[in-house]
């Protein structure tokens, strides 16, 4: 049985921060611990940018786990400072200072590293290995950067979870950011055996940014679905809901995230005489939401705002199972983790037509609305909000259908079909 080791690199430098419970990371935890179940040879491995190599890792699982689920089992003293160890373009003098600057976030690494009790993690070797890797591309950059350097080369197979930050790049804008994303992934996609997605719509566009010089050419690329599947856990509920149905959005941003729509669609329902159900914002608080917020033009509907800071699983959960429906008016996603798990507990979801990745996500189970017209949201909100008989069968078909909808047990076996392991 062919040996796959499974990164948890993304976990180890994210260990102790409020993100630990989406995205990214939430992928990396839920389908690492279905690796950990599948009965396949998986093997744990952090990179350490102290030592700048691999280590093997055993992992706290379930109720032994700070998340309920799965990490990598090293206390969050021992979380690296991380830098970049390559860049898009020379600079003179951002190139003669950095080898210092590394240097000194090395040594403050190697005393962190000094909280790893001795035993917890094994120096391992994984030239001509097969590591799966579904964290953020700078990290897998980083570490293939160190490894090209000792002359270690891994058979890498990467799930990649969009190229919205290409689309900066590709157009007008030319930001620090898209530019080190693409950088990134260039290294990334260069050193990988073959490239998974976590969408259809990721892998042709991949497929489509390879073609176009965007990206260089890519290997075979296969799309692993994410999926819908919220997995209860024992975590405390400590933040509470209002009493009455909500909106609820799950890491609504303005801007491409668009909270825009769904406030312009709360203040078109009051405007035009409307009931307006409270809404419910729920993730990492940011100040450019804040000021957004602050306009006196919302203080008609100031009231019906409510914000709920990084909500751990458990509370996530809640916040589905009590809300009238979850607004996602994204203009692009690369999945869409908030609608599926909404459906997956019962909840109607109301999604953006422009994201085409909510389409795979939601199906015919979702209703959808054109995210630059805030009024069609705003009537899908006031047909489930004041019409009971519409609601419940919605509701109903929504349920009927639980049966379909995708598990992340699914997502770890489509990885293993993918990378051509099996348990």
């Amino acid at each position: 049985m062919t040996t796959l080791y499974y990164d948890l690199s993304e976990q180890f430098l994210a260990s102790g921060l409020k993100f630990k419970y989406y995205g990214i990371s939430r992928t990396v935890m839920e389908v690492g611990y279905e690796l950990a179940c599948s009965g396949a040879d998986v093997r744990f491995v952090i990179f350490s940018p102290a030592h700048e190599r691999f280590f093997e890792v055993t992992p706290r699982i379930g109720a032994d786990s700070p998340t309920g689920i799965l990490d990598p089992g090293l206390p969050p003293e021992a979380s690296p400072i991380r830098m970049r160890y390559s860049f898009p373009k020379p600079n003179k003098i951002r190139d003669l200072l950095y080898p210092l600057a590394l240097w000194g976030a090395r040594r403050i690494n190697l005393r962190r590293w000094r909280a790893v009790p001795e035993g917890t993690a094994r120096e391992v070797d994984l030239n001509g290995q097969t590591l799966v890797s579904l964290g953020r591309p700078k990290i897998m950059a980083d570490y293939l950067t160190a490894l090209a350097r000792d002359g270690v080369q891994v058979r890498l197979n990467p799930l990649l979870h969009d190229m919205i930050p290409i689309y900066e790049f590709a157009h007008s804008s030319q930001s620090m950011f898209s530019n080190n994303f693409t950088h990134d992934n260039h290294i990334v996609i260069r050193n990988s055996e073959r490239v998974l997605t976590n969408s259809v719509f990721t892998k042709h566009e991949i497929e489509r940014f390879s073609a176009s010089g965007h990206l260089p050419p890519a290997p075979q690329v296969v799309a692993v679905p994410l999926c819908h599947e919220l997995r209860p856990t024992d975590e405390p509920v400590a933040q509470t809901v209002p009493a009455e149905p909500y909106v609820l959005c799950v890491g609504i941003l303005t801007g491409r995230k668009n909270l825009e729509c769904v406030m312009e669609a709360l203040l078109h329902l009051h405007e035009t005489g409307r009931p307006v159900p409270p809404l419910v914002l729920a993730g990492a608080q940011r100040k450019r939401t804040d000021s957004y917020l602050d306009q006196p033009r919302f203080d008609p509907i100031r009231d019906r705002i409510n914000i709920v800071t990084n909500p751990n699983q458990a509370e996530l959960r809640d916040l589905y199972e009590n809300a009238l429906a979850l607004a996602i008016p994204s203009r692009m996603e690369g999945w869409g983790l908030p609608l599926g798990e909404a459906l997956w507990l019962g909840t109607p979801g109301l999604a953006s037509t422009a994201a085409e990745a909510l389409h795979e996500v939601g199906g015919d189970l979702a209703q959808y609305f054109d995210p630059d017209a805030p009024e069609e949201l705003a009537a899908l909100i006031d047909t489930l909000n004041t019409d009971p008989q519409a609601y419940a069968a919605l509701k109903a078909r929504i349920a009927a259908a639980h049966g379909s909808l995708r598990t992340w047990k699914d997502v770890a076996q489509d990885v293993l079909r993918a990378v051509r392991i099996t348990p």
